[in-house]
This record gives structure tokens, C-alpha cells and sequence, in this order.
């Protein structure tokens, strides 16, 4: 969770002159039967004002519990609580009311709710159920002592509910405080090899993360540290969370990692997230021997990532939702009512690639898959040089799958929402055998200097097919090629709902196979 002032990229400062200097805004008019509100439809939003981090990420009594970073005062940054929403499948989310709510402290200074995570206690081993079968939801977060918008100090907390809505801050916080102001986001797990809950946490100007150990969610005791040798250490450490994966094609290999939010590949000021793999005793994390960062998401707007906890014990998934969104321009989004939002689920995995080592994959969890409608286009293969309309591909949500055959074109793709000179592009580029996404014409950009960008997705260096999936919904575009072993995510902000889809290839013919479209039903209206 990013603290105002001392630890965000942008000041207040920043934030105000950006809302009220109109020549950074795109002047163009919307041509559209109504005003555009850039509101997903099957993209997590809350019904108003500004959002960031996931936070606690739970089953608990059969249902899916979000709770985030939330204001319940306004569509920018401040009055940090937990917002909450509940589902049946992680896509279609009932708003709840707010979980836990920015309080004063009658010193003049609050204590704001920052990052944290929720946990189900099934053995009761905090006390705090009181009855039998009482199983509580705790929630354990950084309490962050705020005094007119500057930090004073950071610490480790808890609140629990035995209802799932109504929680209780309990009397004896913090939990863990090493007096400081840049202590934060701490993610929790029961660990059943060692009996013991484990709590991994940022040290943000470090660049390290702590793990501690408790018997009961009360008392903790540190374990170990890492981090400040690897990894990205462009921009600060935050939002870790810390999970065990098989090797899907390496039986009876598990794997363990640590991900964390701070750093992007393109290291000029973006932010994004990067994870270390390797092994984990119960009380150290040992990173495999890297040579450069791994990322999980090479777009934009993918953030905060972690993964749910408590699923149900035939589903042996991991998870991760994560904040759609950069600090570099949150606070100025053309959004209408509301600010931010979260990814879709995905399913995460490790896989051995061909030079032997381990690294992460993510894709849509099938869920989002049951929300296609109606089947728009199907065509087994086609040849392009130069542009190729859809025809009858239309509208700002769709599921899209194809495939690209590499050819001696330099490059090939798709031409997404496009209206006019507006449109964005998610293409193959042979000269640096990168995948793109290049929104710099892609509507609305106007608003901050850093988002019009090309973000790029190295690609592996053979002549294989490229499987491409895309998800565009209204203001965004999550881009997964070779079943998620490439990732990227941007907002965007079309001027039009009068779109068009082009299949693209310079100089030469590509062809384009197993080309798939469907329909997205709503999920969040």
C-alpha cells in the first residue's frame, strides 16, 4: 500500500494541478450516443470513488470475499479502509458495506487502514470464536497513522469478524511495530507442515521483505529476512505475498515464491511487479540463483497482485487479482464517478521453459471463460497484408483468441477499438521478437505525461506460433500469449463506443489462425 507524500512518485501537490490544469486533458469530443464513463463491465470496479490494492482475498462461508484499499470520501487517494464485495465465482461481486473504516485517534491524527490480507482461523487458534463452530475471519493490516496526509507511522494490526461483514479491532494492536514509518502490507498464511500462521511483510526502503511466525495471530516472532541483494531495486519493495506451486511439467516439484510490487522491466519510472522463485524451509527463503528480474506482468497497469487464500480443499489453485492502474497517472484517469479497478482472476503456475528454468505463467481462471455470450467470429486460418476488417466485430467487450504464424513481416496484429485515427495495438515485432501493446493513440491520453506508451513483452526466440488471448473491456486490455507465459495490461480510454477490430501485417502476408471472438456478458452491472 503506497503512503501520500513521502512514498508515492506523485505529491498532492502533483495531483491537484494535474486535476485542475485542463490542457493536460484530451479536448477531443466523444462520439458516442452517450458520455463515456469508462466503466468495466466484467472487470471488478466499486459502485463510486477511488480504490487501489486488493487486500484481504478469502473463501470464507461459500462465498469469495475482495476487500481493498479504499475512500469513502472521494474518487482520489485518502481516508485509506477496506472496501468489501462477495461472490459466488470471482467475477460477478454483490457490494458489501465498508469492512473497516479510517478512524480519528483525537490528536489530531487518524489511523487509515492500509494493505493487508484476511485468513480463516478453522482451528480457532486466535480465541476469538467464542462458541462452538465459531470460525473467525481475521483481517491483519497496516495501521497507518496519518496526520494531514503525511505518514507518521506504520504498523501491523488486526480486526476479526464472525460473520464475515462486522469486524472488531482487537484491543491488544499492534501486533508488530518497529516504529517506523515504511512498514507495511502484510500477507498471511497458515502453514500445515509447522503449525504456525506465517506473516510475510515490506520493509518498503529497504527493498527487503520480513517473515515472522505465530502460534495464534497475536504474537509473532521474526523468522528471517531477504530481499536488498536481488531483484529490482529501482523503486520501493511493497504489497509481497509468498506461495507454494507445483511444476506442471516436472512431477513432484514444487516450487516456492515471493512476489513483489515496485519495479518495472522498463525502468523509467513505471512500476509494476517482479517475483523471485525458490525454496522456503518454514523459516528462510532461499531465491534461485538469478540473472536478471522476473516479472509477472510487462503492462502498465498491473499492481498489488496476491493471491487468494482459504479456497475450497478441491480446488488447488493459486489465484492472484491485482490493482488495474499505475500511480504514475491514478489520480487523473477520465473515470467518471469512481477510480481503479482489479484484474480478472488468474490462475498461476510454474513451468520449466527450454533453457531450464522456472518461471511463472498466468491466464484467466475459467470463470471468466463461462461469461462469453455469443460466438462473433470464427475463421480457421486467413492470410494479411496490410489491414483486414472483422466484419461484424464491434462493441468494448470481447473475449479474443488467434493465432500467429511468424512470417518475414516486421510486424502483425491486431488493431483494437478503433475509431477514426484512435485505436490500440497488440502486435508481433519481428526486428526486436517482442510482443506489444501501443496505446499512444488509443483515445484519451492526455491526462498524464507517461501514459501514452508501447510497452513491449520479450518473446522466445524460436519460430513457433504465438497463441494470443485478449480481454478488452471498456477501458482496459489484458494481453496473454502461449497460455500466459507472456502478460500485459493496460488501461485505455477510447473516445467512442463505435469501434472496429482490424487483423494488421506490414510488407508481406501473415497469416492468422484459430481466430475465435466472442461477446463478454456483463458481470459487474
Amino acid at each position: 500500500m503506497r503512503m501520500l507524500k513521502t512514498i508515492r512518485t506523485f505529491t498532492i501537490a502533483l495531483m491537484i494541478s494535474q486535476l485542475n490544469n485542463t490542457s493536460l486533458v484530451n479536448a477531443q469530443s466523444v462520439d458516442s450516443t452517450k458520455e463515456m464513463t469508462y466503466r468495466p463491465a466484467f472487470h471488478f470496479a466499486p459502485p463510486q470513488n477511488w480504490t487501489n490494492d486488493p487486500n484481504g482475498l478469502v473463501f470464507y462461508n461459500d462465498q469469495y470475499h475482495i476487500f481493498y484499499q479504499y475512500n469513502p470520501e472521494g474518487d482520489t487517494w485518502g481516508h485509506m479502509s477496506w472496501g468489501h464485495a462477495t461472490s459466488k465465482d470471482m467475477m460477478k461481486w454483490e457490494h458489501q458495506p465498508v469492512a473497516l473504516q479510517d478512524y480519528p485517534n483525537g490528536n489530531g491524527t487518524s489511523t487509515m487502514f492500509f494493505s493487508g490480507t484476511a485468513v480463516v482461523d478453522k482451528n480457532n487458534t486466535s480465541g476469538f470464536g467464542k462458541k462452538d463452530g465459531e470460525i473467525p475471519l481475521v483481517a491483519i493490516y497496516t495501521a497507518h497513522i496519518d496526520s494531514s496526509g503525511t505518514g507518521i507511522s506504520q504498523s501491523q494490526s488486526l480486526a476479526y469478524s464472525l460473520d464475515g461483514k462486522q469486524f472488531t479491532r482487537y484491543d491488544k494492536n499492534p501486533l508488530i511495530d518497529l516504529h517506523t514509518r515504511d512498514f507495511r502490507d502484510p500477507k498471511v498464511f497458515w502453514q500445515e507442515q509447522s503449525k504456525q500462521w506465517i506473516m510475510i511483510v515490506a520493509k518498503p526502503l529497504d527493498f527487503k521483505v520480513q517473515l515472522y511466525a505465530s502460534p495464534d495471530l497475536k504474537s509473532w516472532s521474526l523468522l528471517s529476512e531477504f530481499g536488498d541483494k536481488f531483484g529490482d531495486k529501482s523503486k520501493i519493495w511493497e504489497c509481497p505475498d509468498i506461495f507454494e506451486l507445483p511444476v506442471e511439467n516436472e512431477p513432484g516439484t514444487t516450487k516456492w515464491v515471493i512476489t513483489v510490487s515496485g519495479g518495472h522491466p522498463q525502468q523509467n519510472g513505471n512500476l509494476g511487479m517482479q517475483y523471485f522463485i525458490g525454496n522456503f524451509d518454514g523459516k528462510t527463503f532461499t531465491p534461485d540463483i538469478l540473472q536478471y528480474p522476473l516479472y509477472l506482468d510487462y503492462g502498465k497497469d498491473f499492481y498489488a497482485g496476491i493471491i487468494f487464500n482459504n479456497l475450497p480443499d478441491n480446488d488447488k489453485r493459486k489465484i492472484m487479482i491485482g490493482w488495474e492502474n499505475s500511480w504514475e497517472y491514478a489520480a487523473t484517469t477520465p473515470s467518471k464517478g469512481f477510480r481503479g479497478q482489479m484484474s480478472v482472476p488468474r490462475e498461476l503456475s510454474i513451468y520449466k521453459n527450454e533453457n531450464s528454468e522456472y518461471r511463472i505463467k498466468s491466464f484467466p481462471v475459467r470463470e471468466v471463460t463461462s461469461y462469453r455470450g455469443q460466438l462473433l467470429a470464427t475463421q480457421n486460418s486467413v492470410a494479411v497484408t496490410g489491414s483486414k476488417l472483422l466484419n461484424s466485430i464491434s462493441g468494448s467487450m470481447l473475449d479474443i483468441e488467434f493465432i500467429i504464424k511468424k512470417s518475414s513481416a516486421e510486424q502483425a496484429g491486431i488493431k483494437l477499438l478503433k475509431h477514426g485515427e484512435n485505436q490500440t495495438l497488440v502486435y508481433y515485432n519481428k526486428i526486436d521478437n517482442t510482443l506489444k501493446i501501443d496505446r499512444t493513440k488509443s483515445g484519451n491520453v492526455g491526462f498524464g505525461p507517461k501514459f501514452p506508451s508501447i510497452e513491449s513483452v520479450p518473446m522466445p526466440d524460436t519460430n513457433d506460433d504465438i497463441a494470443i488471448r485478449i480481454l478488452v473491456d471498456r477501458n482496459n486490455i489484458e494481453v496473454f500469449a502461449n497460455g500466459g507465459k507472456q502478460v500485459m495490461t493496460d488501461l485505455v480510454f477510447p473516445l467512442s463506443e463505435k469501434v472496429s477490430y482490424e487483423l494488421f501485417s506490414t510488407e508481406v502476408a501473415t497469416t492468422f489462425k484459430n481466430i475465435n471472438i466472442w461477446e463478454m456478458k456483463t458481470s459487474m452491472e
